[in-house]
Formats: C-alpha cells, sequence, structure tokens
C-alpha cells in the first residue's frame, strides 16, 4: 500500500508497537502513514512511525483528551490550523 492510516482503539505504546509492525508489513518502500493519538505520544510517533505531530487536529468535543494528527510526510493541508480547536491559551 502507499499509505497506512491509523487510529487504533487504545493509545498505548504496546497497542503502537503492533499497528506499527503492521503498517510496516503493509506499506511499500518509502510509503506514508497518518496517525491519531494524544500529544503526549509524541516521541514514540516518532520513534515507531517517524511521524511528527502536525498542527490541524481532529475535532471530537466529547473525548477527555485533545488527540493530534501525526503523518510520516510533508502537508501543507495538515498545517493549517482548524478555527473549531481553541488555542492552548484560551
Amino acid at each position: 500500500f502507499d499509505m497506512a492510516v491509523i487510529a487504533p482503539p487504545f493509545i498505548t505504546r504496546e497497542v503502537w508497537e503492533k499497528y506499527a509492525e503492521t503498517a510496516r508489513f503493509l506499506l511499500k518502500p518509502g510509503g506514508a502513514v497518518m496517525g491519531s493519538t494524544i500529544a503526549e505520544n509524541a516521541g514514540f510517533m516518532k520513534e515507531l512511525l517517524d511521524c511528527e505531530p502536525q498542527t490541524f487536529m481532529p475535532s471530537i468535543p466529547t473525548l477527555v483528551y485533545q488527540y493530534k494528527f501525526y503523518a510520516s510526510y510533508p502537508s501543507s493541508s495538515l498545517r493549517e490550523k482548524n478555527p473549531e480547536i481553541p488555542d492552548d491559551d484560551e
């Protein structure tokens, strides 16, 4: 596959390790990854999938934590802030 979009039901490192292993198996060399998880997982998202946090974030008002998108490829659209997400200082 050219790309894997990953949004696991749990946000723990152990779960992401399994999803990363599966993505590597399914993706062709140089394949792209986009994932969704919390900001605190940025370190292992970089380590496991070479994904960087993006500015655009999913808007899910009923969740306790604010999720972020992570991508292993450059995207001008994902660098845009979405207006429905409040700034950290608000």
